[in-house]
């Protein structure tokens, strides 16, 4: 029997460990050849993650969001459903999740920008479901950050959804206390975009996410 104490720190440790390996690329791969009956949708990018300040409604103070503007279409050949998740990893190990203390006039915001060069541009709610076939069907939305921690100069971009590939594999160090054997996780195909992060944290209205590289993991 583990002690309650030793037991919590095992597993801070192994959540550390599971980022760490994470942030280094040592994850599994997708499958070369696609298993029967998997799908992936097309992803564009338009252009690197921005920031934009403003003071929402009730605040006083301003406060820094990242927002990554993007076009999914489905060429797959069938109708599938979209549920996308957005997850910034930083070089100094903290994660955050898109749509986390984001408000809607940030949407809103982001929306106004760009009324004629992204017109349909719809709010991470509106584009979950179903994603109809071909590219007059295609949809446009946005993934929105708090601003993460102003001491990272890398960050991964992952995103899940986009493909209903799947692995399960073993986690790291984790026994399953009520079997004794291997605990198991389940990944999912997944991007993963990277980023350097040029600047300090005295001038965060300077900071910019300059591409790396683009790769498809399991997650």
């Amino acid at each position: 029997m583990i002690p309650k104490n030793n037991l919590v720190i095992l597993i801070l440790l192994l959540i550390a460990f599971a980022l760490l390996m994470s942030f280094a690329g040592a994850v599994p791969e997708p499958a070369l050849v696609p298993p029967p009956g998997t799908w992936q949708l097309d992803f564009e990018l338009h252009g690197d993650p921005q920031q934009i300040s403003l003071t929402l409604p009730g605040e006083y103070n301003p406060r820094r969001f990242w927002y990554l503007l993007y076009t999914v279409t489905n060429k797959t050949g069938q109708d599938v459903e979209f549920y996308p998740n957005f997850e910034i990893l930083t070089d100094s190990l903290k994660l955050y999740q898109a749509g986390d203390n984001v408000r809607r006039p940030v949407y809103n915001a982001i929306r106004d920008l760009y009324p004629s060069t992204i017109p349909l541009l719809e709010h991470e709610d509106q584009v979950s479901g179903k994603i109809l076939i071909g590219e007059d069907n295609a949809r446009d939305s946005v993934a929105i950050f708090e601003d993460f921690d102003p001491n990272a100069t890398h960050v991964k971009i992952f995103i899940s959804g986009l493909s209903n590939e799947t692995t399960t594999v073993d986690y790291p160090g984790g026994i399953d206390l009520d079997t004794g054997k291997p605990k198991k996780v389940l990944l999912r195909k997944s991007l993963m975009l990277e980023y350097r992060v040029p600047g300090d944290q005295y001038n965060p209205q300077d900071r910019v996410m300059l591409y790396h590289s683009r790769n498809w993991i399991m997650r």
